[in-house]
Parts: structure tokens; sequence; C-alpha cells
């Protein structure tokens, strides 16, 4: 550990302001009354005794120098502390738990860690072969932009969700708790982590009915005659048919394919009764199915969790790689239809063209994951000296050649379709966004000459597998927000993970209605605002708030190793200008449409929108008015970091003398302005 320390000194010597000559030279500080100071510290040593606080640091590992001597075993007020050069206002600005009226936090010991460090890798990219990536969204992208939508996705990649993920992952493994616990970086930003909190619970909400209909399809496969291949169902017209060619110049021959009424049988928009609350009882057993899984695993260890995302995603590549590869064998795809995918449909159109490069920008927002702050969740049980920075980069280009390769099976089943069924935008009633995977997907894999059924199980439990780890991933982060939060609950775990699952399963069913499924488009696009925005709000706390100084400094403290000026000054300048204008992009996207043939709940999302934020600004007021001084003092403590070390004890000291920052030395190197 001594030779960590000479190394972290070195790493952080870039960060010091003002680096003295010897320690002895700096002059010792003027004698202070030790009275109320000593009553202060000796409070502060019972109220970290009283909660469990995971402190070490006593006076005897506080260096002394000078006049004090090497070997004291008490904290002298008028001897300097080892800062490394710092200068006061670095140190000042830290807060301890009585400025603000706050009991210290208490890390929970038994959160637990990965069993290795490449369970975050898995766990990160688990969720990246869900059926977004085999989406419309990803289809429109690859035929109205082309080749031309890959500089502008990469750009998305290294200006937006990489920088995102990178300060995710920061404040998880340095803080080691939660999205609400997180910002003890600066205590008034708290409401951010509320406004995360209800995020996460309206995207579990109705993720699980996307979870459930992959499931629905791997378990009709497995059905001698595969169901939407067949008109031979209670489901079906008299007009289906199982048509494998059609007359695109005339409309009135081509009758619904079975793939397509399959496919509202599922989601209920058959129905012609006038009750909008009908019931899919297919999508109803499958949210219990997903929800019972996702209890059973939550309620396990965090390293059973990491095992288990480590076994899906193998599993998961393994399968996708299959697929790919035979899906390829199975269309004889040839160079030139490869490059005949890189060309826009329509070349001499530069709307649809902007319009692709538009959507391909936002593509990188599924690298962060499902709901908001699951990144951050998942590295808060990361080892605090993991290179997190290498595993960014591997998550990085692992959904990136995911993401590309997702798109070409777009394309092919695109083709395939409209080859052989019929135009999807022109002679497909049904025009739920998630009818592209669901009948055009279905109807290749159906087709295919050998073991059709195998093929399409395979590629539909790929995507259940996926869409289950991601709704896993959404219960860890809800319960860390909270049981890292609030110390009385984590005492009923157990109780109150069942609680949380059964209280989401009572949700989910509204979404099993033919009225909640017709909704499911309304959440996605909240999802995508709130998630910007989040984001910006978490750019600006760390770089901004926090300081830019202090941290790069905790960044090389943590990986040990130095963060070029240039990292620093994308996160800082270019990443928010980009979040910008993806935000403004989105927002007017959405609410500039007004087709009324569409009718977009564009109030329902401003709605929603300001109830999840509405907590920002709440807890802003709250903090204040709990925190003693005058309104100047209670601002200024309120942004300064409260608590903000790693948890780990020998960390924790290391980092306090290297940076200065320990709250006993705040105390004796400052005047006590609230005693």
């Amino acid at each position: 550990m001594k030779s960590f320390y000479t190394e972290a000194k070195n790493q952080l010597s870039n960060c010091t302001r003002i680096i003295s000559d010897t320690t002895a030279s700096v002059p010792p500080s003027p004698p202070a009354s030790t009275t109320p100071t000593s009553n202060y510290n000796h409070k502060h040593e019972l109220e970290h005794d009283e909660y469990g606080y995971d402190t070490d640091v006593n006076a005897t590992e506080v260096a002394m120098v000078g006049e004090c001597g090497e070997d004291d075993d008490t904290l002298t007020p008028g001897c300097p502390p080892p800062t490394l050069g710092l200068n006061n206002n670095f140190i000042a600005s830290t807060t301890t738990a009585y400025d603000t009226l706050q009991r210290p936090f208490k890390y929970d010991k038994l959160r637990g860690r990965w069993s290795t460090a490449a369970d975050f890798y898995f766990s990160c990219t688990s969720h990246a072969f869900g059926s977004i990536v085999f989406s419309e969204l990803a289809l429109y992208v690859s035929m109205f932009a082309g080749a031309y939508a890959l500089l502008p996705y990469l750009f998305g990649v290294l200006l937006y969700a990489i920088p995102i993920f990178g300060i995710q992952t920061f404040l998880g493994q340095f803080s080691s708790s939660g999205t609400i616990s997180v910002f003890r970086v600066a205590p008034i930003f708290k409401g951010i982590g509320y406004s995360i909190l209800l995020h996460n619970f309206v995207s579990l909400s109705y993720y699980a009915v996307i979870a459930a209909v992959p499931l629905i399809y791997a378990v009709n496969s497995l059905q001698p005659v595969i169901p939407w291949m067949s008109c031979n169902n209670s489901w079906n017209t008299p007009n289906c048919s199982t048509h494998s060619t059609y007359d695109d110049y005339d409309e009135d021959e081509i009758f619904p394919h079975s793939s397509e009424e399959f496919f509202r049988y599922i989601i209920r928009s058959d129905d012609n009764s006038s009750n909008p609350l009908t019931i899919s009882w297919p999508i109803l057993a499958g949210v219990l199915i997903v929800w019972l899984l996702t209890l059973a695993i939550s309620l396990k260890g965090v390293s059973f969790i990491g095992k288990f995302m480590r076994c899906v995603c193998l599993l998961l590549i393994t399968l996708f790689v299959a697929i790919f590869v035979h899906l390829l064998m199975y269309v004889h795809i040839s160079w030139d239809s490869l490059i005949d995918y890189m060309e826009p449909t329509l070349p001499d159109s530069h709307l649809a063209i902007m319009a692709g490069i538009k959507a391909a920008v936002l593509m990188p927002i599924w690298l962060l994951g499902p709901g908001c702050g699951s990144v951050l969740t998942l590295a808060s049980h990361n080892r605090f000296r993991q290179d997190s920075e290498k595993q960014t980069y591997w998550v990085a280009l692992t959904f990136v050649i995911i993401t590309q390769m997702g798109t070409l099976c777009t394309r092919i089943a695109m083709d395939h379709f409209e080859d052989h069924v019929a135009l999807l935008h022109v002679h497909v009633n049904e025009e739920h966004n998630m009818r592209f995977v669901y009948i055009c997907f279905a109807y290749l894999f159906g087709s295919f000459n050998s073991i059709p059924n195998f093929w399409a199980f395979l590629f539909f439990f790929m995507l259940f597998l996926a869409e289950l780890s991601a709704v896993i991933v959404q219960i860890m982060t809800v319960q860390r927000a909270l049981f890292d939060e609030f110390e009385n609950l984590r005492r009923k775990t157990s109780l109150l993970t069942i609680g949380l699952v059964t209280v989401m399963l009572l949700i989910s069913v509204y979404f099993c209605t033919k009225q909640g499924f017709q909704h499911l488009h309304i959440l996605p696009d909240i999802v995508t605002v709130t998630h910007l925005i989040i984001s910006m709000l978490l750019l600006f706390v760390s770089t901004w708030i926090y300081g830019r100084e202090r941290f790069q400094c905790d960044l090389q403290f943590m990986l040990g190793k130095t963060i070029s000026n240039f990292k620093i000054f994308l996160l800082r300048f270019l990443t928010p200008i980009f979040l910008g204008f993806c935000i403004g992009d989105v927002i007017y996207a959405t609410y500039s449409y007004t087709d009324d043939s569409y009718n977009p709940p564009s109030a329902w999302i401003l709605i929603t929108e300001c109830l999840v934020f509405a907590a920002v600004p709440l807890y802003m007021v709250y903090k204040v008015t709990r925190t003693t001084g005058s309104l100047r003092q209670r601002v200024k403590q309120c942004f300064a970091p409260h608590d903000w070390h790693p948890v780990d004890a020998d960390n924790r000291r290391f980092y306090e003398e290297i940076m200065g920052t320990s709250e006993m030395l705040v105390i004796l190197n400052n005047e006590h302005e609230n005693c």
C-alpha cells in the first residue's frame, strides 16, 4: 500500500496549484481557540461512531510536521496538516455533517461487489441485443441516410455516449452509492437523484411489457406450425392470407397477412369492442413471468446477479452471431447488396437525409442503458481501483458493432418482407411502433427453409433475455437508490423488493390492455427527453459545480493514471453543446408534429416531464431551509461536497492525505462559522 501511496502522489502532482519546496517550510497557522473546536471535533467523532461511519482517519494517521513532530498522537490546532500544497480555498470547500444538519453518509457494507471486473462490462452490454436495435428507428436511419449516418452516429458516441457513460461510472465507482446518495458531491442537487428515481419508475411501468412480447413469440415458435405463418387460428379473419408474392400496384388484391393478424391479436388491436381496457391475456401472462423472474434474481446478491449477467451476455453474443451468419447465408447477400444499403433510399431528398442523420445522432443513447442512472448504479459495485475508463471504451465499441450489425439485419428483414408480403408503410394497417420487429422479423424467420421454428425461437429468446436484463438493471437502480439513501430501509431489503415488484406488476397490468399498449409510444419519448436533460445536469454538476480541478484529481486518484486536459475540455464544453443540440432536436420533433390523425399526446409528455423534474427545485428549497447560517452561508454549504470520499478506509486515508480534504483538517484550518 505504501508503494501505491507514493504512486498516487506522483500521479496527482499536476492537480496541485501551489507546491511547497519542502513541507517544513509551510508556516504554522496562528493559534486558535481550542475549546469550541475540540468540542466540535469530539462531537464529530461521537456521531461517526454512533452511525458506524467507515473511517479510520485519526490523529495518529495525520502526520504533522515542524513543531508537532512526526510521531505526535494528537492533533494540535496550531500545526498545519499535510495538504500537498493545495490552497485553502480547495480545502475549505468541503462541508461537514453539521454545516447542513445532515447525518454522515453510512456506507452499506452488505451492498456487495462484482465477483470479477468483467461483470460490469457484461452487465452494461447485456441489453445491447434488445428490440430497439432491430426497430424502425435503426431502419429509418439506414434507409434515409445510408452511409451518411455513420459519421454523425460516431460523433454521438464520442461526444455524448462515452462522456456521459464515463461521468456516471466515475460518480458510481468513486462514491460506491446509488443515484440519490451520489449527490453528496453537491448536496443541493440531490433532487436530481429523486428525478432519476421517478424516471425509472416511469420506465419500469411499461418495460416489462416490452420484455413480455418477445417471450410470447418465443413460446409460440415452439409449436409444430408457427402460428403467425398460418391462418388456421381462432383470431384469424376470413381475409387472412399466407401469400409469398403480391402485386404492389393492386392494393385490393393484398389481403392482411397472417403475421400481421397474429401481432394484432397479441396487442388486442383487432378487438372491436367498445371497452378500451380489454386485457391481452398472453401479454399479461408474459408480464407475470417477467416480474417473477426479476424478483427471483433481484433477491440474490450482487455477486450472483453479476454471474447471471455474465452468462446471459455470453449467451446473447453467441445467439446473435449465429443468427447473423445464418441470415446472411439464407438471403445470399452480396457485396453489391451491401453497397446498395449504403445508399440513401431517397438520394435527392435532402430533408430525408437530414432526418436520418438527426435520428442517427440519438442512437448512441442506447449505450447508456435502460431507464436512467443504470450505468452509475452498476459502476457503484466496481472495486475502487478498477480501470473503468478502458471498460467504457470496450462497451462503446461493443455497442457500435452490434448496432451496425443490427441495422443491416433490419434492411434484410425489410427487403424480404416487401418482396414477398406487402409494402410495410402502405399495405399494413397496424400503426404501432413495434410492428416492424414483430411482423417483418417474425415473417423473415418463419419463412426459413430449414428449421424455421428453431431460428425464430433463437431470435425472440435473444430479445427476451436482453429485455429481461434491462428490467433487472432498472430494478437494481431503484433498489440501490433507496437503500443507500435511507439506512432504515436496509433491514427490510427483501420485503421492500417484493413490494416494489408487486407495485410495478400492478401498474404494468394497464399496459397489457388495448389502450395501454397503444400508449407505449408516449413513454419512450418521455424517457428520451428526460434522459438527455438528466445527462446535461450530471455533466454540469460534475465538471462545473464540483469543479474541473477536483473532478480531474478525483478521477486520476481513482484510476491511478493521468487524465489529459483535452478529455476534460471535451466534457466541459463540447459535450454540453452536443447535448443541447440533441435536446432541442428531440423537443422540436416531439411537439411540432401536428397531424391530427396521429394525435400526439404532447400535453401528457409535458406534464410528465414537469412532474419528474419538480423534485429538483423542491429539494433545493428544502435543503437551503434545513441548513444553518445566513442565506449566503447556506447556499455555499449546500453547493460544497459533503462526505465525498472513497468508502474504503485505506483509500479514504490516502485520498484525504493527498487531497487535504479531511473533515478534521477543515476544522483545524478554517474557523467554523456556525458553531
